[in-house]
């Protein structure tokens, strides 16, 4: 219940109720099963409410379970309920403190009745406890409450008048009315102001009356809570079906200097007059100020009944263009057949604008036959943002046919332009594959790279054999690339991996020499073992491209599994790049994850680096060392500080290494960081190495 406490009056409540509300939620809480409870016939109650009167802040809350068990039993009980009700009024008119009179009022909200008010009333002038009075008195509510607190209104002054008058807004009490209209001619800012918010919290006719009248004479300062009164009260008369009033309230606004508070009221006046909200909407949506429109649109967005939802579309075509896109705005989340003809009308539109929102409603209620429109229009638009709508509206179309219709269209193209492949591709579906690899044979060179990007994303195992045919087609360059990983991707998705490579292998066995050297990179890529016999017999060709492009496909092997080949190429080949490539792709390959045993992979690493000539291949041995986590590797590197040109290369590899062994080999590792500190131009690295020193000598401790 501590969420009723939101209510406050003036400012906040006092510290002390603040801090007790937290403490009393937990005694609430504390119920344990319900108990029935005779009256005085309770020791445990007695003794909760004994304790009760001298309730103080850390006191043991275990005691007032009997008292939570006499509030759930009194639901059903009358006897209990009653009962438990003459103990907490016994409290509140006693000499308990002030904190068991809170109590006493938060439990009266669910037990009490009329009977409590006279002693609820008694606290409303008492400026401890007249907020928690009020909360009790709200809790219980009724037209015996409302005459309480109306009768208190000429007893109360300052911040607990403030405080009545709030509980009768929030109590809706209409009688209440002339009174509080009569404290707005009162020389008090706060009291006028929450004058006004009941006024609209009430909102009957008379309060609107009350609220206009003073509208008329109000300050400045007050204006804005004035305005805020007749909307709520605008409001509430509409729903008391009291529309005339509520119209008048808004009309009254209509003139507002604020164009938030004209638009406010405008709505109002909609819903003050249902029976020509429609129409309403459409002079809105028609007239020349934009904040109508705003409003209109929004209004349009509201609107349930089909019918209304075609009788705006059907007046579209009779609006201004800002009418239009105002219109079609507020439509496009609606299906509609209605809004499809507006809208493919909106489309012959001169205004740009006009047309581009004309997309933004079609895109629900289009069908199948709007495709080729579309189509043609983000093929050949002349107005980029208008293609760029037209292409939003087809990828969004959720129509049933779209993606059959479009890849008819597609089918019937002498030039499908690229911008159309995006489109279906945007719209991600499989229906979409057989045109992709149709676009892929296009005469156009854009339009194969953009059918071949969407195979990559699209393409299943199904069109594996068919990617293989466009791959071996596929000029060099970009568009080979693309096809080689369409390719790539749609075997990956073969369920058995030792058939990955089929569809590559059954080309190539009788394939030409381009066509060898199209598929030798994807099939390398795929690695697999079946795959290796192709790629041997590449290497042995008589073709000179074919050969390289054999020796190419085993260095970009995925796996260890080649490496002792591709050491032996290193030692043996009489070819100086085959010899480079293996070794660079030895390093490559040993330094990869496995389950040889790190020490082993330092040895290949270290013996390996024997082989090489070249600075940059010394280099990237250089770099793969960081994988071998061994001392020795540590070692090794760090020789190469020496080496002006490994140097550069050197000090990052350190950093991994020790970072690496920093927990198995500290001292090893906090004394190469040290040595390479200085050295380091990264500042990257200047920051991370006293972050792992730091590490290190924290975990000594």
């Amino acid at each position: 219940m501590c969420h009723r406490l939101l209510f406050v009056s003036v400012g906040k409540p006092p510290a002390i109720i603040a801090a007790t509300c937290s403490f009393l939620l937990l005694v609430a809480t504390a119920a344990g099963a319900q108990a029935q409870t005779e009256p005085g016939g309770n020791p445990a109650l007695d003794q909760a409410f004994q304790a009760l009167v001298k309730l103080e802040l850390g006191q043991d809350l275990g005691v007032f379970n009997p008292v939570r068990q006499a509030v759930v039993a009194g639901r059903t009980d009358e006897k209990v309920r009653a009962d438990l009700e003459g103990r907490l009024v016994a409290v509140l008119q006693g000499d308990a403190t002030d904190l068991a009179k809170d109590y006493a009022c938060r439990e009266l909200v669910t037990v009490g009745s009329d009977a409590s008010l006279p002693a609820l009333a008694a606290l409303l002038t008492n400026e401890r406890m007249a907020y928690m009075a009020r909360y009790a008195l709200e809790g219980i509510g009724g037209p015996a409450v409302k005459q309480t607190l109306r009768d208190m209104l000429g007893k109360t002054e300052g911040p607990q008048k403030i405080g009545v008058v709030i509980s009768l807004g929030r109590l809706a009490d209409a009688e209440a009315v002339p009174a509080i209209a009569t404290l707005l001619g009162q020389d008090n800012a706060a009291l006028r102001e929450v004058c006004l918010v009941a006024l609209g919290r009430i909102g009957n006719a008379p309060a609107a009356e009350a609220l206009q009248a003073f509208a008329r004479k109000s300050p400045e300062e007050l204006r804005n809570t004035v305005v805020d009164a007749q909307l709520d009260a605008a409001e509430s008369l509409c729903k008391q079906g009291e529309h005339q009033a509520a119209a008048a309230t808004c009309e009254s606004l209509l003139g507002a200097e604020s164009e938030p508070v004209r638009a406010a009221a405008y709505r109002g006046l909609m819903a003050a007059k249902p029976s020509e909200t429609l129409a309403m909407i459409v002079a809105g949506l028609g007239a020349d100020e934009s904040w109508k429109r705003a409003v209109a649109a929004d209004c349009v967005v509201g609107l349930t009944k089909l019918e209304e939802i075609e009788t705006i579309a059907s007046a579209v075509g009779k609006l201004p263009a800002a009418g239009q896109i105002a219109a079609f705005l507020g439509l496009k989340d609606y299906t509609s057949p209605a809004i499809r003809e507006a809208a493919l009308q909106g489309l012959d539109q001169a205004d740009a604008e006009v047309r581009k929102a004309a997309l933004a409603a079609l895109i629900r209620s289009a069908t199948p036959d709007d495709v080729p429109r579309l189509a043609t229009l983000i093929a050949g638009g002349e107005d980029a943002g208008l293609r760029e709508a037209a292409f939003e509206t087809l990828r969004l179309m959720p129509a049933g046919g779209v993606n059959q219709a479009l890849v008819a269209w597609m089918d019937q193209a002498k030039e499908l332009p690229p911008v159309i492949v995006q489109c279906a591709l945007a719209r991600r579906s499989p229906d979409f594959a057989p045109a992709f690899l149709k676009a892929a044979e296009s005469a156009s060179a854009a339009t194969r790279l953009e059918a071949l990007k969407a195979l990559e994303i699209m393409a299943s195992e199904k069109e594996a054999g068919a990617l293989v045919g466009l791959l071996v087609k596929a000029a060099p360059g970009e568009e080979r690339e693309a096809a080689g990983r369409a390719v790539w991707l749609s075997c990956q998705q073969i369920a058995d991996p030792a058939k990955r490579s089929a569809p590559l292998l059954a080309a190539v066995e009788n394939a030409g020499a381009d066509a060898q050297c199209a598929i030798l990179p994807t099939l390398a890529r795929i690695g697999s073992p079946e795959a290796l016999p192709a790629v041997r017999k590449a290497m042995q060709s008589s073709d000179t491209a074919v050969r390289d492009a054999g020796y190419r496909a085993l260095a970009n092997w995925p796996d260890a599994s080649v490496a002792d080949e591709l050491l032996e190429i290193v030692k043996t080949s009489d070819v100086e790049s085959y010899r480079t490539w293996s070794l660079r792709a030895y390093a490559r390959v040993v330094a990869l994850p496995s389950d040889r045993p790190t020490e082993k992979t330092f040895e290949m690493l270290r013996d390996a680096m024997q082989l090489a000539t070249r600075t940059e291949d010394k280099g990237l041995f250089v770099e793969r060392l960081a994988a071998a986590r061994v001392p020795e590797a540590l070692t090794l590197l760090l020789s190469f500080l020496d080496d002006a040109q490994l140097k550069g290369t050197a000090v990052p590899a350190i950093f991994t290494l020790a970072k690496g062994l920093s927990q198995s080999h500290p001292e090893q590792a906090a004394d190469a960081l040290k040595k390479i500190q200085p050295l380091v131009q990264d500042p990257a690295l200047e920051q991370q190495i006293p972050k792992v020193l730091r590490d290190i000598e924290a975990r000594k401790q």
